[in-house]
């Protein structure tokens, strides 16, 4: 439109001057041509009034010309401006398209802060309509409540852009947190640019990104403590072995009502709660992968809400359908997470309430939020009423010992998230202060399907004869004198060694003098050595028959939960009791029977 206004005004200028100019011209041109040709004022006069009509038929003749070519000159430009506006509104229409399908939040807005295009990713993405934020003020005060912090937020925008019209460079990008109108915070990268008229802004939403790149770091971070935690966990347990079966020996020695009865009680439980620890710290260490077995989630559900909710003011709430798949799971890990997870319902409502249980299939689509495979999963939620969980500790309740109990170690949550990596699977939390929290377990789901039963029954224990001979293998001395006066008080002889090719030797020479050992109690870790494992395999090819035990301070080691496909006939967690191993070499001689 200024181009037209400015064309029209050039090209009447242009007349007007040609006009004057010519006039001009044919007023003096004419007058001093009569002047030098005729005296006579009256032949003048004559020929002044034909030079007149001479001018007026001269100068519309010109006008006529030049108002023609002006009209056409005009009418050429109008139908060349329309042509390049249907262009430009093509053009725009296009543009429009291509945004509208953008993975990333656009927005334009004129010089006065009027917001005159969102695409529909933004829309979308923040939850604003066009009408809640027609301007950029507007736009501010939602999307940035905090005061603070919008604050900084704008005034660093700003002076970005006035730096930027100063130097000719380019708008700096920046991060900000959007809060959209659901409330939730998304976190974008923010680039701007400035063409004439209009500011053009583009948010990246990072928020999943940033949440795999936690997750990654998590995992690292988790790893590593793993590598850790096993080894000292596995350290510990042999000290609490130690302690634990020293005290199950020396109870044995006491008469009913000795003063030192309950002490040494309470000192087994304590070693007992210890022990738990370490088993919490194995389940995110290094080794501690799963066995897994198809399970039933809702039977792991029911014991585990029964054992931890006996004796307390909450009640439970299940839903949980008859017709749920089994879970490809290790049991034990998964109950554990389930203790956990009540255990921490049951904290957060000291005054009562409600935990509420649901599990449903699901299927995961490719390329989910959970990162996760596609396939079936079950779905299984544990809601609380309890005080919630402030924000700013929410994504720290999976960090190994961080806790805000008085009395708690930092590991329920930690070794959880842990054990549902390891099974392949996702679990996430939501919690509003004075509502409550959930926690939203995902796990793959097995094709099979569960056996009718899949109890098995106990065979009852028998006496162990007496004057049998163990061989027991363990490099800490400890353990191994404790073994032979807890192998005693049973009635068996101990020969103790250090490591596998001892006990191979050993077991070789009784073997050939036709004395062969009854069992052979077995450490899965020797430092320096020949752990258990190998020399098992070694003392099968001797004698297939053997009977083998492994024990190990790893109680997570998958050789502890399926060591009869390792050749081992039992199998002892440390620490244990004089009673424990009681009951193993009872087991045994109930296998011996049955040859």
């Amino acid at each position: 439109m200024k181009r037209k206004v400015l064309i029209k005004r050039f090209s009447v200028f242009r007349i007007v001057v040609i006009y004057a100019v010519f006039g001009s011209l044919w007023i003096y041109l004419s007058d001093s041509l009569l002047a030098l040709l005729f005296r006579d004022p009256k032949i003048i006069t004559r020929l002044a009034m034909f030079k007149g009509l001479m001018f007026i038929s001269l100068t519309a003749l010109l006008l006529y010309f030049l108002i023609k070519r002006y009209t056409v000159t005009l009418s050429e430009s109008n139908k060349r401006l329309e042509a390049s506006m249907e262009t430009l509104r093509r053009s725009e229409q296009e543009l429009k398209s291509v945004l509208e399908l953008m993975p990333v939040g656009i927005s334009w807005s004129n010089d006065d802060g009027e917001i005159e295009y969102m695409n529909r990713y933004f829309i979308e993405r923040f939850g604003y309509l066009h009408s809640e934020i027609p301007t950029v003020a507007e736009w501010f005060l939602l999307a940035y409540p905090d005061p603070s912090y919008r604050y900084s937020l704008v005034s660093k925008w700003y002076s970005n852009i006035e730096e930027a019209n100063k130097s000719g460079a380019p708008v700096p990008s920046f991060e900000s947190r959007v809060t959209c109108k659901n409330g939730m915070v998304r976190h974008t990268i923010v680039n701007t640019w400035i063409v004439p008229g209009r500011t053009l802004v583009i948010f990246t939403d990072i928020t999943e990104e940033e949440g795999r790149r936690e997750e990654a770091i998590k995992a690292q971070k988790l790893e590593s403590l793993g590598i850790l935690a096993g080894g000292i966990a596995h350290d510990f347990n042999n000290i609490l072995t130690a302690i634990l079966g020293n005290i199950s020996y020396a109870e044995l020695f006491l008469e009913d009502g000795h003063k030192a009865a309950s002490a040494l009680r309470e000192a087994e439980r304590a070693s007992e709660r210890a022990a738990e620890l370490a088993r919490q710290l194995l389940t995110f260490a290094r080794g501690g992968e799963p066995l897994v077995t198809d399970v039933s989630a809702a039977r792991l559900v029911e014991e585990s809400v029964s054992l931890v909710l006996r004796g307390s003011n909450v009640k439970s709430l299940l839903r949980l359908t008859d017709d749920l798949p089994p879970l490809k799971a290790d049991a034990g890990q998964i109950s554990q997470v389930f203790n956990n997870l009540v255990i921490n319902a049951v904290q957060a409502m000291p005054e009562g309430g409600t935990i509420t249980v649901t599990a449903e299939k699901v299927e995961l689509p490719p390329h989910n939020r959970l990162d996760l495979p596609t396939g079936g999963y079950l779905l299984i939620s544990f809601k609380d009423e309890g005080c919630g969980i402030p924000p700013e500790n929410q994504k720290k309740v999976f960090d190994p010992y961080f806790t805000t109990k008085s009395h708690g170690s930092g590991l329920g949550l930690a070794s959880a998230h842990s054990v549902i990596s390891r099974h392949g699977g996702y679990i996430e939390l939501s919690s509003v202060l004075g509502e409550g929290t959930t926690f939203n377990i995902y796990l793959p789901v097995s094709d099979s399907s569960l056996p009718e039963n899949d109890d098995v029954p106990c065979k009852p224990a028998t006496d162990i004869p007496h004057d049998l001979s163990i061989l027991v293998m363990d490099d800490e001395d400890t353990i191994c004198e404790l073994m032979r006066r807890m192998l005693a008080t049973v009635g068996c002889r101990a020969a103790i060694c250090r490591d596998g090719a001892e006990a191979i030797s050993l077991y070789r020479s009784a073997l050939d003098a036709g004395t062969p050992y009854f069992a052979v109690i077995m450490d899965i870790t020797i430092p320096g050595g020949m752990g258990g494992i190998e020399a098992a395999q070694r003392i099968l090819e001797l004698d297939p028959g053997a009977r083998l035990i492994v024990s190990s301070g790893y109680s997570n080691d998958s050789a502890l939960a399926d060591f009869r496909n390792y050749g081992f006939c039992d199998a002892m967690t440390k620490p244990y009791k004089v009673t424990e191993l009681a009951n193993a070499l009872q087991r045994l001689t109930l296998i011996s029977a049955s040859r």
